[in-house]
């Protein structure tokens, strides 16, 4: 039986919510632990193609960007035949490239800032990925994700709006701290500029829980970070 990675597929039709940072924390985490992550930009706008081309640790993981809808699924399959994880950067508005990246997901994150503007997209977004699940006639579990997080007691009231909207929040969150701009012009991340860091250990954790959302267990690199991150 052929290997098949998992697919996790990072949507929203909000621009600048954090799509492309989360994915390229996710990834250097991911193989840092010694996995197989393979990237796919369908972004028009190459956010992550050009972090990938910086020479930094993004760029030693397999990258295919591909702007064409209706090659989207088949280059998915072919990362996910040689790969444990494919990440998908989806375009930062509603396109059909990301109809069919959500259709071939194991999971879509959805990133959202702490704005009304952003909770609305992402309540637009899980809707979106519950309509692809009924035309695929597969559960697609999709979950958002408090992103560039400023200030903890609006943090706080934007996952109240996002649980009443039934969008399935995940506990871990991104702050929004330097090290995440900082790393975007090295094409790499907290996990690799400042293992240590509060950010690295925010990666962690979001790492984890996604880990036991795709059924993915933790290897002894990945335990390690995480016991760091839950001691903060």
């Amino acid at each position: 039986m052929a290997h098949v990675a998992k697919v996790l597929v990072a949507a929203t039709a909000k621009g600048g919510a954090g799509k492309s940072t989360a994915i390229a924390c996710l990834a250097v985490h991911w193989h840092k632990a010694g996995r197989r992550v393979a990237l796919l930009d369908a972004d028009p706008n190459r956010t992550l193609t050009r972090w990938h081309a910086k020479g930094n640790v993004l760029s030693q993981m397999t990258l295919r960007t591909e702007l064409d809808e209706h090659a989207i699924i088949g280059v998915i399959g072919e990362l996910a035949e040689h790969h444990d994880l494919v990440l998908v950067d989806c375009a930062g508005f509603g396109n059909q490239a990301m109809v069919f990246a959500i259709g071939a997901a194991d999971l879509v994150l959805i990133p959202a800032m702490t704005d009304e503007a952003n909770v609305f997209e992402a309540a637009r977004a899980h809707k979106l990925v519950a309509s692809a699940a009924q035309l695929t006639r597969r559960a697609i579990p999709a979950h958002t994700v408090l992103c560039r997080v400023k200030r903890s007691a609006i943090a706080t009231h934007a996952r109240d709006q996002l649980v009443a909207l039934k969008t399935d929040p995940l506990t871990a969150q991104l702050t929004d701290r330097v090290i995440f701009q900082e790393a975007t012009f090295h094409g790499s991340s907290p996990t690799a500029l400042a293992p240590s860091s509060t950010a690295a250990q925010e990666v962690a954790l979001l790492a984890h829980e996604l880990e036991w959302l795709l059924r993915i267990r933790p290897r002894a690199t990945e335990r390690g970070l995480l016991r760091r991150a839950e001691a903060v």
